[in-house]
């Protein structure tokens, strides 16, 4: 590839690294320790594309927009990244594909999004992985993305990094504290099969369906309840119709930083350590900045009457051992080498 690429499209950026609202505006300190390059060591200019579907209020807009700043200042100049959020460039297969494609640079999504295309990322979809978030990054912060990125590469995109909005919980209008609350609610999820077989083990009823039809169904009283993370409760005034917010935290909600392969292969390796160290300082950023949406979307629900239920650890674990056929069916989907490799990684950081 040309050391200057663009993304090949006639659209309206919803902001670039250049930009006004740079988030180093806000002095946060993230990235003092990278150290500039000087221009006249970049050969060219590089100007890039990244999509998403998000808003650009959400953590995968806050961290990609940390990216292009910093690639930007790094390189005096010489790296401009333009973002468009909220489906702008297509939907998620629409701009996952244009990635892998090479028409689009940048993309950002969740894990589950790039099964699709990648199936090994189904190895995120067994639930009740990890006990923390401080277990969860360390292994997507670790040697384990190594072991995905072969993956990556092999389906035409370099992984940047891993960032998160915490983790998956249930929204329900049943009181739910153990397994025999759970039993006969209607449960929303996507169409995702490994996550339909989860809740049906838990002893609910998983009724897939489109997110944009999940606000009226609760209103309506078809399903019972629901499953995300709080930024997306928050963010579709899912407190509004559940009463109860119920801390199962089964899946994380693991936010995906990727490049299209070839574009980041025929970077020269100054830039490309500079792309590198800047996406690892925007992934760590985006964690902060999750961890304080949190508290607030926790706020939210709160204030709009919702109850948060936490549950006992004697009661994860059984949603854990219930959880087992949905390990099984991984395995027999992705084989045993590359589950035991993100148990082993778990077990490493526990």
């Amino acid at each position: 590839m040309a050391n200057a690429t663009t993304g090949g499209n006639n659209g309206t950026a919803g902001n670039s690294g250049s930009g006004t609202g740079s988030t180093l505006d806000e002095d946060d300190g993230f990235g003092d320790e990278i150290a500039p390059l000087d221009p006249s060591e970049i050969d060219g200019e590089y100007h890039w594309t990244a999509a998403m579907t998000v808003a650009d209020t959400s953590i995968n807009y806050m961290m990609v927009k940390k990216f292009a700043d910093l690639v930007n200042e790094k390189s005096g100049g010489k790296i401009t990244v333009d973002i468009y959020p909220g489906g702008q460039l297509g939907n998620t297969t629409e701009f996952t594909e244009a990635v892998i494609g090479g028409s689009i640079d940048i993309g950002t999504g969740m894990s589950t999004d790039l099964v699709d295309f990648i199936p090994q990322f189904a190895v995120f979809d067994m639930p009740n992985l990890f006990d923390n978030t401080d277990q969860m990054r360390a292994v997507l912060q670790g040697d384990f993305v190594n072991v995905m990125n072969q993956y990556c590469n092999a389906g035409g995109i370099q992984m940047l990094g891993y960032s998160d909005a915490g983790f998956r919980v249930l929204t329900t209008n049943k009181e739910t504290h153990n397994l025999a609350d759970l039993k006969g609610q209607k449960i929303r999820v996507m169409t995702n099969k490994y996550h339909i077989a989860y809740w049906n083990a838990l002893g609910a009823s998983a009724t897939p369906m489109q997110f944009t039809e999940v606000f009226m169904g609760l209103q309506q009283g078809t399903i019972d309840g629901q499953e995300n993370p709080y930024m997306n409760i928050v963010g579709n005034n899912v407190q509004e119709v559940q009463k109860y917010v119920v801390e199962t935290n089964h899946l994380g909600h693991i936010i995906t930083f990727f490049m299209n392969k070839n574009v980041y292969g025929s970077l020269p390796e100054n830039v490309k350590n500079l792309v590198d160290e800047c996406a690892s300082v925007a992934t760590k950023y985006a964690n902060s900045k999750a961890d304080q949406s949190i508290e607030g979307y926790k706020q939210t629900c709160e204030n709009a009457g919702c109850q948060i239920i936490t549950l006992d650890d004697a009661v994860l674990a059984e949603f854990r051992e219930k959880a087992q056929p949905v390990y099984d069916m991984v395995r027999k989907d992705l084989g045993d080498e590359l589950v035991d490799q993100l148990l082993d990684a778990i077990d490493k950081v526990k």
